[in-house]
């Protein structure tokens, strides 16, 4: 056990868990957690304090304003652990964006990695060392999300880190402690890029010429979703999650790589300016049946329009 009385993690508006042994068999039995270990905090543990080998999740997370599953995405965890903090740190409009995404992304069969999630998103700090994650204008391919989840951060249990919870386990280096402010993972993650680049080097250095400097092609996923349509939140439902959850769940990209950009203020951009225009008055239009085919369309008439000025 740990205990619940920890420097710098005393946030007094933070209430005593109003879950129950009912309500979280109940849940897992409605999410897929089968084999799930839980415990219910005691009248003085907090979202800070888990047992040794267990990560606190709000009982929200997985009910219908969010749509979580057990095991727990690979994508949560990897997101927590490369912004160095825990789990319980983000709202519910986190992770539901995550789902909303994860989905979109499986069925035009692009895997939603960390990476290409940290291109489309971006964080920002509620206060109460929370946090929420939202889509960049630019790609904001997920809308009418819920405003607010009510009374979220009053059920609150811990989950034993296995696999029948998590896709990928967090392990005992993962952050249980809420942060402070994520902004502290630039530290760590300057450390780790320098790490990273030497290795780079050291393949250039011994003449890898099919050495990639990212395992991934992120920028050609990110550019895949963010053409797509526009989608309604309401319209992930439970079954349309069930019929691509093999596809989300495939390992076909690495977790465990330093970020690339170690700044908020530098980004990629993953469209061309002519891009990045077709797409924002193909969604002024209503009705849109297909936002990809339209930006080819678009573009390739202002290329020929271009070539024949020329000519």
């Amino acid at each position: 056990m740990r205990s619940s009385v920890v420097e710098g993690q005393a946030w007094e508006n933070v209430e005593q868990t109003r879950s129950t042994p009912s309500s979280v068999k109940m849940l897992l039995r409605a999410c897929g957690g089968v084999g799930v270990t839980f415990l219910i905090p005691t009248k003085t543990q907090r979202p800070w304090s888990p047992p040794v080998g267990f990560q606190c999740v709000y009982e929200s997370y997985f009910q219908n304003e969010t749509r979580l599953w057990f095991p727990i995405l690979r994508l949560v965890t990897s997101y927590a652990r490369r912004r160095d903090a825990a789990i319980s740190q983000f709202l519910n409009g986190s992770f539901r964006l995550s789902v909303a995404l994860v989905v979109v992304a499986a069925e035009i069969d692009v895997s939603m990695s960390v990476r290409t999630f940290e291109e489309l998103t971006y964080p920002k700090s509620m206060g109460d060392g929370l946090y929420s994650i939202h889509m960049r204008p630019n790609y904001n391919v997920i809308v009418d999300l819920p405003n607010r989840t009510n009374n979220w951060h009053r059920f609150y249990f811990y989950v034993k880190s296995e696999n029948f919870a998590f896709e990928e386990p967090p392990g005992d280096s993962f952050r249980f402690l809420l942060s402070h402010g994520i902004g502290r993972m630039l530290l760590i993650v300057c450390r780790q890029f320098l790490c990273f680049l030497l290795m780079v080097l050291c393949l250039i250095a011994v003449e890898h010429p099919d050495t990639s400097t990212y395992p991934e092609d992120f920028v050609a996923s990110a550019r895949a979703v963010a053409s797509l349509a526009q989608v309604n939140w309401k319209d992930i439902t439970v079954e349309r999650i069930r019929r691509v959850v093999d596809r989300i769940s495939r390992r076909d990209w690495r977790s465990d790589l330093p970020p690339l950009i170690t700044g908020i203020k530098r980004r990629i951009s993953i469209f061309t300016r002519a891009e990045q225009k077709a797409i924002n008055a193909a969604r002024l239009m209503k009705e849109l049946p297909d936002l990809s085919a339209l930006i080819k369309k678009k573009l390739g008439g202002a290329k020929k329009t271009s070539s024949a000025t020329h000519g």
